[in-house]
């Protein structure tokens, strides 16, 4: 018995949600770039206005995010390990949930980040973004792969996709000491050094989460 006509059977298929839920990623992320970025050019206000967009986007994937898992198919199986489904959504969803926090705790304080480190820190915000549009590729093929398991080709084409979101991931690790260790090196108050820190931290969760959400992607094409 094959398992791909089931799916058809479905009003909605999980996996078409599961793509929508990707696009307020897609769209949350290019205004946490903008947000970010404004940040840094000492433009408070405007920033601010560009979080709040981030936060309503945020909300929006959460409310589709628990509609897939209230509509979630009990008696039809899905081509695919309900678990591993779950645990896509969960870290895809962890995407944007840190995106939010970054730009909230951004908003804090007003900080004027230091021109010794501002190319530190959008080098490490487009880093994550890198990876977060790699991971869109992989995430933009999710229902073909779990469909059609007769083409290898995309199969391959997305497992190399995979790891490149974790070198992209690596390569942000590594941006992200610098970052930090400049700043522990500046001679400003302890509260400006606190603020920065941690935003980079979040910043580089977003790309973490990115990384665990291409690898239930793998889990998915293993099985």
């Amino acid at each position: 018995m094959t398992r791909i006509p089931m799916m058809g059977m479905l009003r909605v298929s999980p996996f078409d949600k599961l793509l929508e839920h990707a696009q307020k990623i897609k769209a949350g992320m290019n205004v946490l770039k903008e947000c970010i970025t404004t940040y840094c050019e000492g433009d408070f206000d405007k920033s601010e206005k560009l979080s709040e967009k981030v936060i309503q986007l945020e909300h929006e994937a959460d409310i589709i995010k628990g509609n897939i898992t209230a509509h979630l198919p009990k008696e039809i199986l899905l081509p695919v390990d309900t678990g591993v489904f779950l645990r896509l959504l969960s870290e895809q969803d962890s995407i944007l949930d840190f995106a939010e926090d970054a730009v909230v705790w951004l908003h804090f304080r007003k900080t004027k980040v230091p021109k010794q480190v501002k190319g530190d820190l959008l080098k490490h915000l487009y880093k994550v973004i890198e990876c977060i549009e790699l991971f869109e590729k992989v995430i933009s093929h999710v229902k073909e792969i779990v469909s059609f398991y007769g083409s290898s080709q995309l199969r391959d084409k997305i497992k190399e996709t995979i790891k490149e979101v974790h070198q992209k991931e690596w390569e942000d690790d590594q941006i992200g000491r610098t970052f930090a260790k400049k700043i522990f090196n500046l001679k400003i108050d302890p509260l400006s050094v606190y603020h920065l820190l941690k935003l980079g931290n979040l910043i580089g969760q977003i790309a973490k989460h990115a990384e665990h959400a291409a690898d239930r992607v793998r889990a998915m094409i293993a099985r």
